[in-house]
């Protein structure tokens, strides 16, 4: 006698009594129309970072300086990097100054968005 394994899916359509579930399942919340861009990405986006983004993209062709404290090259790198990568991803351009300030040993940075 051999034994046929089924599946899950063929046994449900075969008896849809027998699994039916007694309240509509929680697992799934369908949506009209499509989930927010990015998501599910699986990392956090910076806070400070997407507020200076935010601001950027309601004043557009304004120079701006950005008032965090940047003490080293590499947090200046990391900060330039984070809004060049948001403005190519909205496909817009982003132009960026930056000095550093002998008198408070922090950088100053300046920056513009503007469409392409």
């Amino acid at each position: 006698m051999s034994t046929q394994l089924i599946s899950t899916e063929t046994q449900v359509h075969l008896a849809p009594r027998k699994f039916a579930m007694a309240e509509p399942s929680k697992l799934l919340t369908f949506l009209k129309g499509e989930p927010p861009v990015n998501a599910g990405k699986g990392r956090r986006r910076n806070p400070i970072i997407s507020e200076v983004y935010n601001a950027l993209i309601q004043n557009r062709n304004v120079w701006a300086h950005i008032n965090v404290p940047i003490t080293s090259k590499k947090e200046l790198a990391s900060i330039r990097a984070s809004v060049y990568a948001r403005a190519a991803k909205d496909n817009l351009l982003i132009q960026t100054s930056s000095l550093f300030n002998e008198k408070t040993k922090m950088y100053d940075f300046w920056v513009m968005l503007s469409n392409r």
